[in-house]
């Protein structure tokens, strides 16, 4: 049985606990107030500032210190600050990562490939990580680390000409190809962009491979998309390219044979007539411009197809148009008009060069019918392509038209 304290006993161990607390409190505080000391520090940019703090009791304040000696061509004193750091929170890639390229910097090749790799296992969000490990897997040839590192860049949508640039690069052989197709075919988040950038980037030497990357998507589980594929066959109908674009667009969309050998596609505008405002067009079939709806409507009569023109209010507004291919010399274009009079036609036809957009000079059968009996003369050279537009006329007594079916010859 324990004996009861006295007062005075009792006194003495309240004020020891209370020294007790105040002691802890005090380290305590002593110990916040440096951790917050040094969390202040290590957004600092001061070298005077960072060096009050252990690098090795602070792993961020060693890693701001390296990254500024690394930045000063200091490499030896960044590899003195990143190793204590390093060490201290070794699953922090960007501590790690600085310890490697000052390692790097310090010409020991060995050291620096040895952490480096580790800051790889570490985290694919790190750019500059990744950057390295791009530069090591190219020495390498590990085809497999390069398109892993170049798919976290796309993912995190940072170097983005550098990494739109190695794909094009991809497309160069076999095994490349392949495996960027089956990266592709994951369906990876920056896929689109990949196309998108092919729209507007993608060089003329390049069609042919980018031609069989397509074909290996095609056997995969998730083939181009129509989108895909017009914007590849965009591409090479605007540069020029326009029987290469005409040719994978009759083999991938499975264009009937009989189609072929016409020198207009849909001439009686079934096609057009029956498909959805939203469905994807390629150059070389018919296509209803942006402002052109409220003055062009298809309609069926036991006959089949009619395309209605109304009066525009603006001059030269494109109301359908599609690409051509016709051969170097004189053409007629010509009409099946089943209601209007061409007299007071509210649009007329206009042959253009592409990419170039210069008009070829008309010339007609009948003074102001310009939609049937239309002759135009395609140049030797400079105009391959050609694209066909029905524009709204300049006519002030323009009146409704009906167009059957429309050729050339």
């Amino acid at each position: 049985m324990h004996a009861e304290h006295t007062g005075t006993e009792r006194s003495t161990l309240a004020l020891a606990r209370k020294g007790a607390v105040i002691v802890a409190a005090a380290s305590l505080a002593w110990f916040v107030g440096v951790q917050g000391l040094a969390a202040i520090a290590a957004k600092s940019t001061s070298p005077a500032l960072l060096q009050l703090f252990d690098p090795g009791a602070h792993p961020a304040v060693g890693y701001q210190l390296a990254r500024i000696y690394l930045t000063a061509r200091q490499p030896d004193k960044a590899v003195e600050m990143a190793r204590p750091a390093t060490l201290a929170n070794p699953m922090e890639v960007r501590v790690v990562r600085t310890l490697g390229l000052a390692l790097e910097a310090s010409d020991k090749k060995t050291a620096s490939t040895r952490v480096m790799r580790a800051a790889e296992t570490l985290s694919w969000r790190d750019t500059p990580t990744s950057m390295w490990v791009l530069h090591d897997a190219a020495l390498q040839r590990n085809l497999p680390r390069i398109l892993g590192q170049l798919d976290a860049l796309a993912r995190r949508q940072t170097e983005f000409k550098l990494v739109q640039s190695l794909f094009y690069a991809g497309l160069d052989d076999a095994v490349s190809r392949q495996a960027l197709a089956e990266k592709l075919a994951n369906n990876p988040p920056w896929r689109s962009s990949f196309f998108a950038d092919t729209r507007v980037n993608l060089q003329p030497q390049s069609y042919d491979r980018m031609e069989a990357l397509l074909d290996l998507l095609d056997r995969s589980k998730m083939p181009p998309s129509s989108a895909e594929r017009m914007t590849f066959i965009a591409r090479m109908t605007e540069t020029g390219q326009g029987a290469k674009a005409r040719t994978y667009w009759i083999r991938t969309f499975h264009i009937a044979p009989a189609a072929h050998s016409q020198v207009l596609y849909d001439p009686a505008f079934r096609a057009v007539a029956t498909r959805s405002k939203t469905a994807q067009v390629s150059p070389f079939e018919w296509s209803v411009g942006d402002d052109a709806p409220q003055f062009v409507s298809f309609r069926q009569d036991n006959y089949g197809y009619l395309l209605d023109v109304n009066p525009a209010t603006d001059v030269s507004v494109p109301l359908i148009r599609q690409t051509l291919m016709l051969t170097p010399g004189t053409h007629t274009i010509d009409a099946n008009i089943v209601q209007g009079s061409v007299q007071q036609a509210p649009a007329e036809w206009q042959l253009a060069c592409s990419p170039s957009g210069t008009a070829l000079i008309r010339r007609f059968a009948t003074p102001g019918n310009a939609l049937s009996g239309v002759t135009v003369t395609v140049p030797e050279t400079g105009c391959d392509v050609q694209i066909l537009s029905l524009v709204s006329s300049d006519r002030t007594d323009a009146q409704p038209l009906t167009i059957r079916s429309i050729s050339i010859r």
